[in-house]
């Protein structure tokens, strides 16, 4: 049965979760008929048209505030907060069937207490537990009438630590792929970057933080360079608030075949001519990047982080794995995968891309809300 469902996924940033709802919408009216309204909290989705969802647009001062640091944080929650009467006020006008949340959760639940609405909160990242966070889960999270975890071993982590119901909570791939990436994938290179990609390039990709562990990543590919004396370079996609320190740690070191080309609104054409897509987070949730990587038919190297490259990649069959905290280990592992036959890296390469088709998609994501629904 058509519902009429509200997107509530505030973002300040350019992250992962992006894409991924609006992915969600999209497989909701096109295999479900859904009436999908988009809450566009900050402009974060000012970009975006779409004739079969409707966007509503509250504050739209995405440009006009940091997106990253302390005070961009403290900003993120004030104003969410602040917003609390005004997502009462849409509910009541709109009467949506179901709230669709991605960040930001308690809000939706909390006004579920006051006016009859569906929420089903989906996780998109690994949930980090301090004293206040469980408190906040305790008393709002555990009220969603459904819990979505893009992994099983988060799904089992939340149902044990707040005692939930099993069929409550639902393990559901984020349906990221699609034809529109092999398209993006083919738009030409900038031509001050043309050079760079003369040589083969390994590729990562994400925000500049502590999380994607970049320094462990130029180590052991300096380390790889030093020992081979190959001529790659390295190309990191993204911005954040490391992105001066990781500059001067470069410069310190002499690691000069390293570049930061920034954030990319269009990462998919860089990537598409790397050798080899690397990630080096210290957790992942399940990492998008390398879903993507695979299905570009671009081999990935991962951490053995939790959780989600321990659950999608398996060591030398769709891709290849490293121990996390250890550059000698990525170091050799590189060595590994660049002197591997290309028939090697094309099974391994093709295992990857069966297993992202078959689980990525929007028409297996629609078939798996319609069952929660």
């Amino acid at each position: 049965m058509k519902k009429k469902i509200f997107f509530w996924s505030p973002m300040l940033s350019h992250i992962g979760t992006h894409q991924a709802v609006l992915s969600m919408a999209e497989a909701l009216t096109e295999y479900r008929d859904d009436k999908v309204y988009l809450i566009n909290v900050f402009g974060e989705f000012d970009d975006y048209n779409n004739s079969s969802i409707e966007k509503i647009n509250l504050l739209k001062i995405k440009g006009y505030i940091p997106n990253k640091g302390t005070i961009s944080k403290v900003l993120y929650y004030l104003l969410t907060f602040l917003l609390i009467p005004v997502m009462f006020y849409l509910v009541r006008k709109y009467r949506p069937d179901i709230i669709i949340s991605n960040l930001v959760g308690y809000i939706p639940n909390l006004i579920k207490i006051f006016i009859k609405v569906k929420v089903i909160n989906s996780i998109q990242g690994l949930p980090r537990f301090n004293y206040l966070r469980k408190i906040i889960w305790k008393f709002f999270y555990s009220n969603s009438n459904h819990i979505l975890t893009m992994t099983n071993l988060t799904k089992k982590m939340i149902a044990s630590n707040f005692e939930l119901n099993f069929q409550s909570i639902t393990k559901v791939d984020n349906p990221i792929i699609s034809r529109k990436l092999i398209n993006l994938s083919n738009e030409e290179l900038e031509s001050e970057l043309k050079p760079i990609f003369q040589n083969d390039v390994f590729c990562s990709i994400g925000r500049l933080t502590k999380q994607k562990n970049f320094y462990e990543l130029i180590n052991g590919f300096s380390s790889f360079i030093k020992k081979t004396k190959k001529n790659i370079n390295l190309v990191i996609i993204g911005d954040g608030e490391l992105k001066e320190d990781i500059l001067k740690y470069l410069k310190r070191n002499n690691i000069t075949n390293c570049y930061l080309i920034g954030f990319k609104s269009n990462p998919f054409k860089y990537l598409k001519k790397s050798k080899l897509f690397i990630s080096s987070s210290l957790w992942e949730e399940p990492g998008h990047t390398l879903i993507e990587a695979g299905y570009l038919n671009v081999p990935v190297l991962s951490s053995c982080c939790p959780n989600g490259p321990k659950e999608i990649i398996k060591n030398n069959y769709n891709g290849f794995c490293y121990k996390l905290n250890d550059s000698i280990d990525l170091s050799n592992r590189l060595e590994e995968i660049y002197n591997l036959k290309d028939s090697e890296v094309y099974n391994i390469k093709l295992n990857l891309k069966k297993f992202v088709i078959r689980n990525y998609t929007k028409y297996r994501f629609a078939k798996t809300i319609d069952k929660i629904i």
